[in-house]
């Protein structure tokens, strides 16, 4: 995997694999974890699912730094701030658009 990290605002998460066998039992391709700032993804995932789980955890990691209450925000609210807050995390990390590139090739 060519992402070691990911910067949101002031914070940093660090990106580890997953092994088929941790993922299997935890029934999942990735986690976020709070405690430690710690996304883990399961290695040799196809592209697409890579990509989803990864911007499936970067969007724990925004949540969870962000303090934000999603269920108050409304519709409009919601995809505003995704929005935004996914701007700000593609800004901060020029690898991340490197990484979706390479998930997207066929």
């Amino acid at each position: 995997m060519i992402l070691k990290e990911i910067k949101y605002r002031n914070y940093k998460a660090r990106i580890v694999k997953l092994t088929r066998k941790q993922a299997k039992y935890g029934n999942m391709y990735g986690c976020y974890f709070p405690d430690t700032q710690t996304i883990a993804i399961q290695e040799k995932l196809p592209n697409y699912t890579l990509l989803d789980t990864m911007l499936h955890e970067i969007g724990h990691f925004i949540a969870d730094k962000s303090k934000i209450r999603l269920a108050n925000l409304g519709e409009e609210g919601i995809t505003t701030f995704v929005g935004s807050e996914f701007a700000k995390v593609l800004m901060q990390n020029p690898k991340l658009i490197k990484f979706i590139n390479k998930c997207c090739k066929r």
